[in-house]
C-alpha cells in the first residue's frame, strides 16, 4: 500500500514537469522566431537602404552631368538648348530646348524603379546668412517666435558667427550660453541656426518642418534669383502677399524676369535690389531625391566650380534620412525629367 502511494506521487509530479519543460521550449522557440523575424526585417531594410543609396547617387550623377554640360537659363537648366559657342549668340531667356526648372518642382526619373527628384536653385531660397532685418521680422512671424526674440535674431546671429567676445546690443556671447556657445564661426547648415540663444526652445517643430525646405545657409553666395524663388521665399525675402506671389509665378512662366525692376513691376513690390544680381541661378543646386518604394530621402548640394580644374563640381551637405511617417514618395504630380545626355 505504501509502494502504491509512492508510485502515484511520482506519476503526479511528472506531468507538471513535462508541461513546464514544454512551456520553456515553446517560449524559447517563440523568442527565436521573433528575433529571426526582426533580423529578417532589419536585413530587408538594410538592403532597401543600400539599393536606394546606389540609385540616388546615380540620379545625383545624372543631374550633376546635366548641370555641368547644359546651358543655364534664368529659370533653370535649358537641356538641349544652344550653347553660347554653338552659334555665337546668347539668348538670355534660354532659347529652344527643354527646360528643367530649378524652382523646387518635382521630376520623375526611372533608375531601377521610379525616383522623385526635386532640384532647387539655392539663390531662390532664404539664405539665412544674408537675411536683413525686415526678413528676420517676417521669418520670426512665420515661425511664431515671440516678438522680443524676433527683434534679437539679427544681433544673435552676428554674435554667433563673429570671432570676438564683444556682445552687440540685443546679442549674446559665451556667458549667456553658459559657456556652451556661440561657435564664433560661420554656420554651415540651416539647422545650425536653431542654436541661436532661445530659438530652439521657442520654435515649434511643425512650423520649422514646413519652412525648412525653403532655407539655405551659405555665407559665400549672396545671390538671389526671383525666377526660381518659391512663394514661401518671396514672402520672407520681399514681403510678398499670396496674390503677389501668384502674379510673379504667372509672369515668369510666360517670360523670365531679366531684372529685379521687372519683378517689381509684375508684383507691385518695391525695388530693393540695389546693385545685386537677382535673376539667374547661382550654380548651387539643392537636390532632394525620394523613393517610391521605400521611405528613404537623400539630399545634397551641387556646386558648379568651372574654374576648378581638378574638381569642376563640388558635392556637399549630403544627408540620408527616412521620410516623416515613413511615407514613400508621391509621384502623382511629377513630370518626367526631360533630359538625355548628348
Amino acid at each position: 500500500m505504501i509502494r502504491s502511494e509512492r508510485k502515484g506521487s511520482r506519476s503526479g509530479f511528472a506531468l507538471p514537469a513535462v508541461l513546464a519543460v514544454t512551456g520553456v521550449v515553446t517560449l524559447i522557440f517563440l523568442v527565436a522566431m521573433t528575433a529571426l523575424s526582426s533580423l529578417t526585417a532589419e536585413a530587408a531594410s538594410a538592403r532597401a537602404r543600400v539599393r536606394f543609396i546606389a540609385r540616388s547617387m546615380t540620379a545625383e550623377a545624372l543631374i550633376t552631368y546635366m548641370a555641368a554640360t547644359e546651358p543655364m537659363a534664368p529659370t533653370g537648366i535649358n537641356t538641349g538648348g544652344p550653347r553660347m559657342f554653338d552659334d555665337g549668340i546668347y539668348d538670355p531667356t534660354g532659347g529652344p530646348g527643354e527646360l528643367v526648372r530649378l524652382d523646387g518642382r518635382d521630376y520623375q526619373v526611372d533608375l531601377d524603379g521610379p525616383l522623385l527628384i526635386t532640384p532647387q536653385d539655392q539663390a531662390g531660397l532664404i539664405n539665412l546668412a544674408y537675411l536683413q532685418d525686415a526678413g528676420y521680422q517676417r521669418l520670426g512671424e512665420a515661425l511664431n517666435l515671440p516678438e522680443r526674440l524676433t527683434r534679437r535674431l539679427a544681433s544673435l546671429y552676428r554674435d554667433y558667427i563673429d570671432q570676438d567676445d564683444l556682445e552687440q546690443p540685443n546679442g549674446a556671447e559665451a556667458e549667456d550660453y553658459n559657456r556652451a556657445g556661440p561657435a564664433n564661426r560661420a554656420m554651415r547648415r540651416p539647422d545650425e541656426w536653431l542654436s541661436l540663444l532661445g530659438v530652439r526652445d521657442a520654435v515649434r517643430s511643425g512650423a520649422w518642418r514646413r519652412l525648412r525646405p525653403y532655407l539655405a545657409m551659405d555665407p559665400t553666395s549672396p545671390n538671389e534669383n526671383v525666377n526660381t524663388a518659391p512663394g514661401e521665399a518671396m514672402q520672407i525675402l520681399y514681403g510678398a502677399t499670396p496674390s503677389q506671389v501668384e502674379a510673379a509665378i504667372r509672369a515668369r512662366e510666360q517670360k523670365p524676369f531679366l531684372s529685379f525692376p521687372e519683378f517689381s513691376a509684375a508684383t507691385g513690390l518695391p525695388d530693393t535690389s540695389g546693385e545685386s544680381f537677382y535673376t539667374f541661378p547661382s550654380g548651387r543646386i539643392l537636390l532632394t531625391i525620394a523613393d517610391s518604394r521605400s521611405a528613404w530621402v537623400y539630399r545634397s548640394r551641387l556646386t558648379l566650380t568651372p574654374f576648378g580644374v581638378e574638381r569642376p563640381v563640388w558635392i556637399d551637405q549630403t544627408e540620408l534620412k527616412e521620410a516623416p511617417g515613413r511615407a514613400v514618395a508621391d509621384l502623382s504630380d511629377a513630370v518626367r525629367l526631360p533630359y538625355a545626355p548628348r
